[in-house]
């Protein structure tokens, strides 16, 4: 099961890196020297903020 749910955030992750690359990032201002390093931070914030969110809305039921 865990197995199954790492592959689909991985699945997600890589999703979510195709419709926002570095370079569409970039064009907001806020994010014009976004470094590589950055840019992956970034996306791994992300994900766990969206993490947190769901895990707090399944558990709250």
């Amino acid at each position: 099961m865990q197995k199954t749910e790492n592959r689909n955030i991985e699945e997600a992750t890589r999703r979510v890196k195709e419709r926002m690359p570095l370079e569409k990032i970039r064009r907001n201002p806020k994010y014009r020297d976004l470094s590589p390093e950055g840019y992956e931070q970034l996306i791994k914030n992300a994900e766990t903020i969206a993490l947190l969110i769901l895990k707090a809305l399944f558990f709250k039921k």
